[in-house]
């Protein structure tokens, strides 16, 4: 991952954080449904974000890392 979509993951505010983790370790199902919706909402942007995270489990799980509050990494 990059240094810039790193630094863009940790500027997010911490509801924006809390939400995109909660969806990164929910069920295949659960995030299909996710991008679904996004998709019927038409924000496009996240379902392209969401769909590369798909594709990529090792990408996926960095994000869930760097989202992870501080104290639940030990």
């Amino acid at each position: 991952m990059s240094r810039r979509a790193e630094s863009r993951l940790r500027r997010l505010a911490p509801g924006v954080r809390a939400d995109l983790l909660r969806v990164l370790t929910s069920t295949d199902n659960e995030r299909a449904d996710v991008i679904r919706q996004f998709h019927e909402r038409g924000d496009e942007a996240m379902v392209e974000v969401l769909t590369d995270l798909e594709a990529d489990e090792m990408l996926r799980l960095q994000v869930i890392e760097l989202l992870r509050p501080v104290q639940s990494r030990r």
